[in-house]
């Protein structure tokens, strides 16, 4: 982390360390100011050591970064393709001009959309001309497609889903339960297990059921390496018990 003069922090960059040995940690900022700044070396594992060695800052303008950006692009993202031109009857033709047309990205670029995206018209044109790739940020949940219990309503998560199918854009569904005990329909807190079992199932097949061959994937069980609400109500076997039941519808 790099912190300015009046206090601001910007991340640097980020590693895993391994054990046992040095890990690289490699990073940069984009200096919008002038000045001295200070160099912290960050863990969340408040019980371990951090040693630092042979530290290495290097400036670089914009220019240099472009070159190293187009470098990359030429390595990574382009490869060579022979075209071979023939006759229906398999004579090569000679001479022949060929001409490309890009009809769809191959990288598939994305970025989460809100229900905002139905009443602006600005909103709808920067996205559609932009991405081809989404996750809906709260429409699908639970907590959005029924607020009260038994009555389910998806009218903005299939308004949605239609923009997107009519401009060309894939859908990840998100997310079909949550493990976060914080973030359930209100009436679902309290259930006990037998009710919250029952309760889920539904869920899980009502959404499911609804936007299958729809979607190019689900969230099944939101947040399940941070959070344990299912697996402390219904059992450590909770969140695949919900994937393998979503599998199968």
């Amino acid at each position: 982390m790099f912190q300015t003069t009046h206090g601001e922090l910007i991340r640097g960059g980020s590693a895993i360390a391994k054990h046992g040995c040095w890990s690289l940690l490699k990073g940069g900022m984009v200096a919008h100011l002038s000045g001295p700044v200070e160099i912290f070396f960050v863990c969340n594992n408040t019980r371990v050591e951090v040693w630092i060695d042979n530290v290495s800052f290097q400036p670089f303008t914009a220019q240099q970064w472009r070159s190293h950006q187009d470098k990359s692009i030429e390595e990574v993202r382009k490869s060579k393709v022979r075209f071979q031109v023939a006759y229906a009857n398999g004579t090569a033709l000679s001479g022949a001009a060929v001409s490309i047309k890009q009809t769809r990205p191959g990288f598939p670029f994305g970025c989460g959309m809100n229900h905002n995206i139905l009443t602006s018209n600005a909103y709808q044109k920067w996205f559609a001309s932009r991405f081809k790739l989404t996750t809906f940020t709260n429409e699908m949940k639970w907590y959005s497609t029924e607020i009260e219990q038994g009555h389910e309503n998806y009218t903005i998560a299939d308004a949605m889903l239609s923009f997107a199918k009519k401009n060309g854009i894939a859908v990840r569904g998100h997310n079909i339960l949550w493990d976060n005990p914080k973030m359930q329909p209100q009436w679902v807190k309290n259930l006990s297990p037998r009710e919250l079992r029952i309760a889920a199932t539904k869920r899980t097949d009502s959404v499911v059921r609804r936007y299958s061959g729809k979607l190019i994937a689900w969230d099944v069980m939101n947040e399940n390496m941070h959070f344990s609400f299912y697996e402390d109500k219904l059992g450590r076997n909770a969140s695949s018990e919900y994937y393998l039941r979503a599998y199968q519808l």
